[in-house]
């Protein structure tokens, strides 16, 4: 039943618009800096450690409110969302609409996919080291 809703275009489109103005609407008006709401992550509460997106929905929240450098200081990742949501289209319109038009101008190379991995696992492991400078990539306590 839920997988016949949403092959229908028009309500999978309206439901993303909807759960995209809610999240937008949420990060411009609660600040996870100053607030304990929003999602918590579950790699640092099993070790302890930041991962490559900890830090994220404060970066978001800064963001909204034209604070770059500050989203920039808790996560530089956060940049890269326009990317991610763009993906994330893609992935819709091809494997739940089976679209394939967008595989011919949307392609990724198996070096560019290992490329991705390895920079957000380096930026993992760099950003829980506690000396000078790799403690500029952690986010603020």
């Amino acid at each position: 039943m839920f997988y016949k809703l949403i092959q229908n275009r028009l309500v999978l489109r309206t439901l993303i618009l909807f759960l995209l103005v809610f999240v937008f609407i949420f990060y411009y008006y609660i600040n996870p800096v100053k607030t304990d709401v929003g999602v918590k992550c579950s790699f640092k509460a099993l070790t302890g450690l930041d991962c490559a997106g900890c830090g994220g929905q404060r970066a978001f929240h800064f963001l909204l409110h034209g604070e770059f450098l500050q989203a920039l200081r808790y996560n530089f990742l956060i940049f890269f969302l326009p990317f991610f949501l763009y993906l994330i289209y893609v992935i819709v319109e091809v494997y739940i609409f089976k679209d394939k038009k967008y595989l011919s101008g949307f392609m990724f190379s198996n070096k560019l996919g290992i490329m991705v991995i390895v920079v957000v696992l380096a930026y993992t492991v760099l950003r829980n080291i506690p000396y000078e400078p790799f403690i500029y990539l952690a986010p603020p306590k």
